[in-house]
């Protein structure tokens, strides 16, 4: 599996950075589809709360229907906020593949920002605003990439499946919301999305291909006191705020004890050998 995503991940990057004249945003500005793409989508304002997911879906499905893609827009029970399932089909000999990225962005501070973060800059040489690379750039990418197998009419031995999800930076009409009424239409041998880097050195040559292959988990806590009832101008000892006060200390005070795993150990390994020409990004320093 590991060859596989290894294989399909500079192949997907490699698709969608080749031009091809058929977005018209691409032949105003001179930009490639994919950047061009990428700054359609910025522009539109998906901060999660509220996320607003259903203007991306909008926008992509028509562009995927006109290249023969199946689509379907999966609304949520929270008015704009929708999901987007399209389906590009192969022969069937092999199940399917699922390129899965997230629409909804977190919010900003736009005083702590140099442009606008809903325009959609293009800068030297960089495409800048909310969302470039967490995730609307994997958007673009993964949409471009499916675009491009269609418009060249490649054959296909499983069908391809991009899903534009909502809620991935918070909310309850995520993925997992998705998948209890929809998994057929998403179900797949394996799925690409976000996680992993292509890393190119400043002569554009591909240094390094980095794969997730987890994420860091979190643990959602509640933690409640209990204390004397008192007027506010006798406090007790056991006063519940200040001994849920105490509590939060502690917790602020803990640090998760370091491991490494296998799959670590072999990635800060890579990075190290990718590095050794560039000091001061060496890995070597980790646990």
């Amino acid at each position: 599996m590991t060859r596989l995503y290894a294989r399909l991940v500079p192949l997907l990057a490699a698709l969608a950075m080749i031009a091809t004249p058929s977005l018209a945003q691409a032949r105003r500005d001179s930009l490639d589809p994919t950047a061009a793409l990428l700054v359609e989508l910025i522009r539109i304002n998906t901060s999660n709360p509220p996320g607003n997911e259903g203007s991306v879906a909008a926008l992509l499905a028509p562009r995927f229907k006109a290249l023969g893609f199946e689509t379907e827009i999966i609304p949520t029970p929270e008015p704009g906020k929708a999901h987007l399932i399209a389906r590009l089909r192969g022969n069937g000999s092999k199940r399917p593949i699922l390129l899965a990225a997230h629409t909804d962005v977190v919010g900003v501070e736009r005083e702590k920002w140099s442009v606008d973060p809903f325009a959609g800059i293009v800068k030297d040489g960089a495409v800048m605003g909310r969302g470039a690379i967490d995730f609307k750039g994997g958007i673009a990418v993964f949409a471009r990439a499916a675009m491009m197998l269609a418009e060249r009419k490649v054959p296909l031995d499983r069908d391809v499946i991009v899903l534009v999800e909502a809620d991935e930076e918070g909310g309850k009409y995520g993925t997992s919301w998705l998948a209890r009424d929809h998994w057929s239409q998403i179900a797949c041998e394996f799925a690409l999305n976000e996680g992993g880097w292509i890393i190119t050195g400043d002569g554009g040559a591909v240094r390094y291909v980095s794969i997730s292959t987890a994420d860091k988990g979190g643990a959602q806590l509640i933690v409640s006191a209990a204390g004397t009832s008192t007027h506010s101008s006798m406090p007790l000892k056991d006063n519940a705020i200040f001994a849920l006060s105490r509590a939060m200390a502690r917790i602020a005070e803990y640090e998760t004890p370091v491991t490494r795993s296998r799959d670590q150990q072999g990635s800060a390994a890579a990075r190290d050998h990718a590095d050794d020409h560039r000091p001061g990004i060496s890995q070597r320093g980790l646990p």
